[in-house]
């Protein structure tokens, strides 16, 4: 078996070497941190029931990087590009007398359009961290946390990403949990504005690493605590394990396909990713990230 997986190395191996002949870049996966750029954008937003709002959302995308060419991703790879929004502004309907309570269930679509050699359009899905907002603002800014499904440069290139429309879904509900209702909204930027947030580029290169975790799920969680499982395959090498990563830092190594985070503040939000590390040192990328909220302690 050991032999056969050898042979396949060797086989791949020689087909880099051709393509590096022909112009194209190959390389061994490496660690690189990834690359926050921000913008901020007023937008006004229609609401199915109310008046106008105007909200200030300060965007951040954290953007890959993993290639071996000065370039953010490998041509080949897909991408998985994390979103962080802040709304801040106009309160108006988005608080009752008392305060209201917006968690998980509130969610934000934003779009965005990456132009390059080819253009892709698509929508980051993020969900509202645990607030409380009150009517004198208290809770501002609302801050929710997502990402971009997988997205594919098969094209190398320099993209500019071009921020769009945002779309709202508010389900507020008063501290007894008493429901009140679903407010939506659809925003658009002030066109005055430049919508330009950055640029991400993909380059001709092909890495070779341990393949990406996948299909990254919470089964349970608990005021201070999350479990995880998740779905990896090995590669050339024998894996040696799984390192895991919240809101960005490592907190944990296991040699299964599941782990347990505790320690997790009551009522709070964060962002966990997998990576695959192999018997000889090298790593994968790092798995599409997981959004989830801990629940708040009963009173």
């Amino acid at each position: 078996m050991r032999r056969g997986r050898n042979s396949r190395r060797a086989v791949i191996g020689a087909v880099a070497v051709a393509l590096s002949c022909a112009g194209m870049s190959t390389g061994s996966a490496h660690a690189a941190p990834a690359t926050p750029v921000g913008l901020e954008l007023d937008y006004t937003c229609a609401v199915t029931s109310g008046p106008e709002l105007v909200v200030e959302a300060d965007v951040t995308f954290v953007l890959p990087k993993e290639g071996v060419a000065g370039g953010d991703i490998p041509y080949s790879e897909p991408a998985f590009i994390d979103v962080d929004l802040a709304l801040g502004g106009d309160r108006a309907g988005l608080a009752a007398r008392g305060g209201v309570r917006l968690d998980g269930d509130s969610t934000a679509r934003l779009a965005a359009s990456f132009a390059g050699p080819v253009t892709l359009e698509s929508e980051a899905v993020l969900a509202f961290a645990p607030t409380w907002v009150t009517a004198s603002g208290d809770g501002l800014p609302l801050v929710a946390a997502g990402g971009f499904p997988e997205l594919r440069f098969d094209r190398a290139g320099a993209y500019a990403i071009h921020l769009g429309d945002l779309e709202l879904s508010l389900r507020p509900e008063r501290a007894d949990g008493t429901p009140l209702g679903t407010i939506t909204a659809t925003c658009a930027p002030d066109p005055a504005q430049s919508g330009a947030l950055g640029t991400l580029t993909s380059e001709s290169s092909i890495i070779e690493h341990p393949v990406r975790p996948s299909r990254l799920q919470v089964t349970a969680v608990t005021p201070t605590s999350a479990s995880l499982t998740w779905h990896a395959v090995p590669w050339w090498f024998d894996t040696w394990g799984y390192e895991v990563y919240l809101d960005g830092a490592k907190v944990a190594f296991t040699t299964a396909k599941q782990a347990t985070i505790t320690g997790l503040a009551p009522d709070s939000q964060h962002r966990v990713k997998i990576v695959t590390r192999d018997m000889r040192g090298f790593s994968s990328p790092p798995s599409q990230g997981l959004v989830f909220a801990t629940p708040p302690t009963d009173s």
